[in-house]
């Protein structure tokens, strides 16, 4: 599919909205209901794929006249909305500040459970070293099912382009420094080899958060200590980068994005050597957090 640029950027690279505000300090929000009473700070959501059951949420505190709040200790507490009023809290739980390695700032990751899909509403408090609580709020649409594929779900067995199918690594990848090993097998093939998988979808050359090529870098780090006993694979978000001439607009959708059911990037998945989706992660994510997913699939 030819990419729409004023279409498609908002959609599938949804994560420029985080960069924006933090490096304005300031951006139109989204329209939710007011929980916090007297919210100081904005919540800017980095999280397009919610839905019933667990989910790694992700979002950014912005004060409006500051900008990006980093590494604060972060309460939150989620509500279910309904014509008669709000149910809560649900859930109350400490987010944690996972440092982005671009730019002086960073996202907040919180793991959520959601029992029913609709209008939830989620509240933080940044509490500073005086103890001072600075509130904020935003809503959530809790879809039934997500589009990505739902954890314990059998992973998508693509038939995704390899070195085999291409005359040059730069057909498949714009990776600066790519590692040939992670072009060298189909997702399909990886998934039914009976070994665990790391799948990461990014575009390093066209990302708009600049977080992709430094996640595919974490990928292949990881891939350095564990390469002997689990998959490792890259998908370049666009099927014609060595076309694209340095300009997003050329660009043709990989359609292993649709089959994976894709609106943002950059996303990683961890498969189990049964074939099935244990943990999911949209937006940068740290080696910590990509490890201990692994980890848990090796033992």
């Amino acid at each position: 599919m030819k990419l729409d640029i004023r279409r498609s950027v908002g959609a599938l690279l949804l994560l420029a909205v985080v960069a924006l505000l933090a490096g304005c300090g300031s951006g139109e929000g989204q329209e939710t209901p007011s929980l916090a009473s007297e919210a100081s700070l904005r919540v800017a959501l980095a999280s397009s794929d919610l839905s019933v059951g667990r989910n790694r949420v992700v979002f950014a505190l912005i004060d409006p006249q500051s900008g990006p709040i980093r590494g604060a200790n972060v309460q939150v507490s989620t509500y279910f909305l309904s014509s008669g009023g709000q149910e809560g809290p649900i859930e109350a739980v400490n987010a944690v500040f996972q440092e982005w390695p671009v730019r002086p700032s960073g996202i907040y990751t919180v793991e959520l459970t959601f029992d029913r899909p609709g209008n939830w509403g989620l509240v933080t408090e940044a509490i500073d070293a005086d103890g001072v609580r600075r509130p904020a709020d935003t809503g959530l649409q809790i879809k039934e099912t997500s589009s990505s594929p739902g954890l314990g779900t059998p992973a998508p067995r693509s038939d995704s382009k390899t070195l085999s199918d291409v005359e040059g690594i730069e057909q498949i990848s714009t990776d600066r420094d790519p590692d040939r090993d992670l072009y060298e097998k189909t997702i399909a093939e990886a998934v039914e080899s009976g070994r665990p998988l790391m799948l990461t979808f990014s575009t390093p050359a066209f990302c708009q958060t600049a977080t992709c090529g430094p996640q595919l870098d974490v990928v292949k780090d990881i891939k350095g200590e564990y390469g002997d006993r689990a998959e490792f694979i890259h998908i370049e978000v666009f099927d014609n980068p060595h076309l694209m001439e340095g300009n997003i607009a050329n660009g043709v959708l990989s359609p292993t994005l649709a089959e994976w059911g894709l609106v943002s990037e950059p996303w990683t998945f961890v498969v189990d050597g049964d074939g099935l989706v244990q943990a999911k992660f949209e937006a940068f994510t740290t080696r910590k957090e990509l490890e201990e997913a692994l980890i848990a699939v090796l033992e």
